[in-house]
């Protein structure tokens, strides 16, 4: 019974036949973290009576939830307009990382749905950010004697919560990282952002923004997509004058391309200053950002 508050209804019954399948306690096991939050939600707060703001929240995540659960993800908890799940436990399925990307994916395409009719009725819209990443984590029964908590912890998890923070650094709504990409390739269209450093981490991460399932991108998405990544192998190879070409001409067919703008900018300051090393370009991600 508890169970049913934050797991799909096929998982519980698997469950109840299978309980072996739950481990009380903790165990190491390969997840998928999928943190979500609402771009600007405190602005949007201030501006409703408490009544409307409640159902708009509930309105929201209650569809999120419904993508979440058909995809048989476990909804960790909601942290005010936050969600937060994983897939992979504690049922454990291989593609994971796939289903974390398609829930991402279905959640943006609902969303647009729903500001359509929130514009319809002049309520305020909302947009998600979202941050994926797939590694081990430790998930299980946690927290008091009297209370429990099935949830997940970990540096991947850290990760994930990180890359829906730095969607605001390059204007995006749904960052993937490397691991959660190479198991996911295949059935996703992608656009590489950068190379980034996490603070605590050796190696750097490579970040991905999520477009869509695969072949289900617009022609115009295709061609900036072209052009962008053009540009972006012009700028790992520190030809700013060409790549700056390149990313100037994305923003002539969609000038709200952030990433576009995101390295244009960057491109004309190195032709006046630039960078002393390959490792300069890479950006530090020092924190979650909250806003």
């Amino acid at each position: 019974g508890a169970f049913s508050q934050y797991l799909a209804p096929t998982v519980v019954n698997q469950l109840v036949d299978n309980p072996d399948f739950l481990k009380l306690g903790g165990e190491r096991r390969e997840i998928t973290a999928f943190f979500s939050d609402v771009a600007g939600f405190s602005s949007i707060s201030e501006k409703l009576d408490p009544e409307k703001l409640v159902k708009l929240l509930n309105d929201y995540l209650t569809k999120m939830t419904d993508i979440v659960l058909k995809y048989e993800g476990t909804v960790d908890k909601f942290e005010g307009d936050a969600i937060i799940a994983f897939f992979g436990a504690p049922l454990k399925f291989k593609d994971h990382a796939l289903r974390t990307c398609l829930v991402s994916v279905e959640m943006q395409e609902c969303l647009d749905t729903m500001r359509t009719g929130w514009r319809a009725q002049g309520e305020p819209e909302l947009f998600m950010r979202i941050g994926v990443n797939t590694g081990p984590a430790v998930v299980g029964n946690m927290g008091s004697l009297t209370r429990l908590d099935y949830t997940m912890m970990g540096d991947s998890v850290n990760l994930a919560a990180r890359l829906e923070g730095v969607n605001k650094q390059y204007k995006t709504y749904t960052m993937i990282s490397e691991s959660t990409y190479q198991q996911a390739k295949d059935e996703v269209e992608v656009r590489e952002l950068d190379l980034i450093r996490v603070v605590g981490k050796r190696e750097p991460v490579r970040i991905y923004e999520l477009l869509g399932k695969k072949g289900k991108i617009d022609e115009t998405t295709k061609q900036i997509l072209s052009i962008f990544n053009e540009g972006y192998e012009l700028y790992k190879r520190r030809e700013w004058n060409k790549s700056s070409d390149c990313f100037e001409k994305v923003l002539t067919i969609n000038p709200n391309d952030w990433p576009s703008l995101t390295y244009f900018e960057r491109c004309i300051t190195f032709q006046i200053h630039p960078p002393p090393c390959l490792a300069a370009l890479v950006p530090i991600l020092r924190h979650r950002e909250i806003e």
